[in-house]
């Protein structure tokens, strides 16, 4: 299982922060560029040589993706795209939560294989839904990686 399918792995409150809208061009810009990253940063985590390697690789996985929905949340979509962004940005939190609890059990002696494939399961409707909305925003970087 690649380390990019966990990163594609934040609820984004909308708030009034007195900042302006980014138009819709630039949000595909920014969004593109976070993507970028997660991906570059994922892509340098090695995977694990052994089954009992997994939670750590996992939990990388996770700091990747936290720091992915952090910076997501600095953004603020143009109002109508805020419920698409709001959606990419939840499935994003989602699937964090998902690696969260994955970790967790590892941690409390899950089988590896097991917990990887319940993992990649779990992980399968929250990436679609993710990609969806990506889609919807026009933001190829970030579907599906």
């Amino acid at each position: 299982m690649g380390v990019a399918a966990l990163v594609v792995s934040a609820t984004l409150i909308v708030s009034g922060c007195g900042r302006a809208s980014e138009s819709v061009g630039q949000l595909r810009a920014q969004a593109a560029s976070v993507c970028a990253r997660a991906i570059d940063a994922g892509a340098r985590i090695k995977p694990p040589a052994v089954p009992a390697g997994t939670a750590t690789f996992l939990r990388r996985g996770s700091d990747v993706l936290d720091t992915e929905v952090a910076q997501f949340r600095t953004l603020r979509p143009p109002n109508e795209h805020a419920g698409a962004y709001s959606a990419a940005v939840e499935a994003l939190r989602r699937e964090a939560a998902i690696l969260t609890a994955t970790v967790r059990d590892l941690d409390r002696g899950a089988d590896p294989l097991p917990a990887i494939k319940t993992l990649q399961h779990r992980l399968a409707p929250v990436e679609a839904d993710g990609d969806d909305a990506w889609r919807t925003l026009d933001v190829p970087a970030c579907v599906s990686r």
